[in-house]
Order: C-alpha cells, then sequence, then structure tokens
C-alpha cells in the first residue's frame, strides 16, 4: 500500500522526480489532496489536473502519488503504456513510451492525445486482451456505483496475458449517477465498494479502497493494480 514517507524517500532520487521540480512549484506526496488551497484553483480550466498545472496561476502544484503506481507498470519494462482517458496526456513528457487516449479534439489548446477515442463499450469489446500496459486515472467512473463491478472487469479484460494494468476511480463520481448511494453514508458506500470488488480476479496485485476523502478527485480514492498472468 502507498506510504508517503517511504515513497518519498525512494522518488525523490529519481530523474523524474527533479524533472517534475523543474516543472512546477509545489510537488505533492499526500494521498488525498485535503491541504491543497482550492481557491488557487482556476475554475475555467477544463480537468482537475489541469487546475494544479496552469502557469496562469500564481503558484502550481502536482500530485506525486500516480508515480508511485506507475512504477507497478514500467518496473516490466513495457514497449507501450496506454494512458485511457489522458486528458492532458501530462504523463507522457515523463514516460516517452505512453500513449494516450482521449475524445477530445486534439486542437483544442489543452489536450494532446495521442489516439482520439472514447473508452465506451465498443472500444473496450474491439480491445480485448489487448493492452501489454495500461492504465486510467479518474476517467472510467461516470456509471453508477451499482456497475463498478462491471467497470473494473471491462478495464481488466483489456490487458493482455502477461501485462499488467493500474485503474484509479472516484467513489463520489460513481455515487453521482446512483440515486440509490446519493444519500448514503461514506462508511457504507466504502463498505459496497469492497463487497463488490472482494471477488476480482486473482491477479490482482494491489487493491486500495479508501475513502477517507470521499471526494479525492485529482488521484482518486479506489486504486487496483493487476497482472494477467493468462
Amino acid at each position: 500500500m502507498y506510504n508517503r514517507t517511504n515513497f518519498y524517500q525512494q522518488f525523490s532520487k529519481t530523474e523524474i522526480y527533479s524533472e517534475i521540480c523543474k516543472d512546477y512549484d509545489f510537488v505533492l506526496f499526500d494521498k488525498h489532496f485535503v491541504d491543497v488551497n482550492l481557491s488557487l484553483l482556476d475554475s475555467q480550466s477544463a480537468t482537475p489536473r489541469q487546475q494544479m498545472a496552469d502557469r496562469a496561476l500564481k503558484k502550481t502544484y502536482f500530485s506525486a502519488v500516480p508515480f508511485y503506481y506507475l512504477k507497478f507498470l514500467t518496473e516490466k519494462n513495457p514497449t507501450t503504456i496506454y494512458d485511457l482517458g489522458c486528458g492532458w496526456n501530462i504523463f507522457k513528457k515523463y514516460y516517452s513510451n505512453i500513449i494516450g487516449v482521449g475524445p477530445e479534439d486534439p486542437q483544442h489548446e489543452f489536450y494532446n492525445a495521442d489516439i482520439n477515442d472514447y473508452v465506451d463499450k465498443h472500444f473496450v469489446d474491439t480491445h480485448q486482451n489487448y493492452f501489454e500496459s495500461v492504465f486510467s486515472i479518474d476517467a472510467l467512473h461516470y456509471h453508477p456505483l451499482s456497475d463498478i463491478k462491471n467497470i473494473v472487469l471491462d478495464f481488466y479484460s483489456m490487458i493482455a496475458p502477461g501485462g499488467r494494468g493500474w485503474l484509479a476511480l472516484n467513489a463520489a463520481r460513481l455515487v453521482e449517477n446512483d440515486t440509490n448511494f446519493i444519500e448514503k453514508p461514506t462508511e457504507f458506500i466504502e463498505q459496497y465498494i469492497k463487497e463488490q470488488l472482494e471477488t476480482l480476479p486473482e491477479s490482482v496485485l494491489l487493491l486500495d479502497i479508501d475513502l477517507s476523502c470521499a471526494d479525492n478527485w485529482m488521484d482518486g480514492n479506489i486504486q487496483i493494480i493487476f497482472e494477467k498472468n493468462h
């Protein structure tokens, strides 16, 4: 599981960390964004990660937390790593073998996807056992919470045998799309998610469900890392 102190000690020695420090004023290692001054964010930016990394602001923030999960993918030295719902495609700057997939207009000033496509049912059906290495951060959760297991299994189905995948979801977006859960307390929702995901394939390397920050809009509060053995 993610440990802020341990990961900082490891990651702060890397070349990637040095590059991030050149690009942003503050590099954050907190698992949840409870300490960020939200008044500094530009509400006109299109996504939370753009808000945190908008040079029009007086200060810029960047989360190092995704790199903890990305190391599970990069340690197998894959030829390509796909970022589904890449938005700004920001991680490509630090890993040249990332291929960003996003539905936005590639000509839009904020977006830089390599492949312009929606990750919908057709995309899932046509990419079965396809990706050697793949991740998605807070992009595949615009569905009812009651569908969470299907969302996770659809993502898993796109990983090629021998490949790895990391899926991050934010529970608040799932709840917003499910009237059965909108009035439920966080503890109830967290328990429901754990029950739904307790029978995932045996190739789960990491399952971290932590709703102590109920709306972790940047990096998600449901983290799953798969390795598909066959």
